[in-house]
């Protein structure tokens, strides 16, 4: 029997604004329905933060934090206990040594800046960047997504590419928010010859994750990226998670190729986990086939 491992502790970055307020919210309600403590985090956008300047940015955070969930929560549902953590610079300057200080579980944040359509490609960039510092799970709203309880997750991975330690977590994560898990593998038609081998991969997974909310899927599809968000449209889905090595798949799911046909991903949060993966950038993406196919730089004769 494992350890179920709990998120306690949710860093939420914030600004100041409306923007921040709607983090707060939907940050506030996540908390209250895992039961775990808020770390409200602003960075101040200064050289350096003196002790007083420290202090009013403290008591400016705190201010705010109280107004938006003294006027979203009513009497009778108290928000999630909170503490205030400020920072001189920009978030991306001393996030990393926050999340190790504070022992932060989940990162919460929007997706900065927003269009029309959902994503900027900019706020992808910006919200890779935050992921590449922090090694916890990193969770991720769209534009204008009010909160809702999290009732059905679909995990899109690799059946044959599967760190345990991470799919445990990910099963926790799932059971502490009381909702049904779903693992899906998407896979082009050019690997039909390895169904065999996805599904005695996925039976495997279903001995390791018995006794647990967990529903299995092998989907074909030719685009992964389509695929996954058709089948998170037709199933409901609440989250969408990833579990990856590099940010060369959320940069694709939030391109604006994608962002054009309205994705559903692009209307629901996206959590992404960490994980060491045995195959390059999820499964030989294009990506890596088109490093590959460029022609090599030729040895220098000494």
């Amino acid at each position: 029997m494992t350890t179920l491992s709990e998120t306690k502790r949710i860093l939420v970055p914030l600004d100041l604004n409306e923007t921040g307020e709607d983090l707060l919210y939907y940050a506030g309600q996540l908390a209250h329905t895992l039961g775990a403590e808020l770390y409200l985090f602003h960075a101040c956008k200064t050289n350096d933060l003196t002790f007083t300047q420290q202090s009013n940015c403290i008591q400016k955070l705190r201010s705010f934090a109280e107004r938006v969930f003294s006027r979203e929560f009513n009497a009778s549902k108290v928000a999630a206990p909170f503490d205030c953590v400020v920072r001189p610079g920009q978030i991306s300057d001393s996030i990393q040594a926050v999340v190790q200080d504070y022992q932060i579980d989940l990162v919460l944040m929007d997706a900065g800046t927003h269009d029309s359509k959902g994503l900027t490609g900019e706020a992808a960039e910006r919200t890779a960047k935050i992921m590449d510092l922090v090694s916890c799970p990193v969770m991720v709203l769209p534009a204008a997504v009010r909160y809702k309880k999290l009732k059905n997750l679909v995990f899109a991975t690799d059946f044959t590419d599967q760190d345990q330690r991470v799919l445990f977590r990910i099963a926790d994560f799932a059971q502490q928010l009381k909702a049904r898990l779903t693992l899906v593998q998407v896979y082009g038609e050019e690997e039909r010859s390895q169904l065999c081998t996805y599904k005695s991969a996925m039976l495997a997974l279903e001995k390791q994750l018995k006794g647990r909310e967990v529903i299995f899927r092998l989907l074909e599809e030719e685009d992964v990226l389509e695929g996954i968000s058709e089948f998170s449209e037709a199933t409901a889905t609440d989250l969408l998670i990833l579990a990856t090595q590099d940010n060369y798949l959320m940069e694709r799911l939030f391109s604006t190729n994608y962002m054009k046909t309205m994705a559903f991903h692009t209307r629901i949060p996206l959590v992404t986990y960490r994980q060491h993966k045995k195959k390059p950038c999820s499964g030989c993406c294009m990506n890596c086939k088109n490093k590959q196919e460029q022609p090599q730089p030729e040895a220098t004769i000494q």
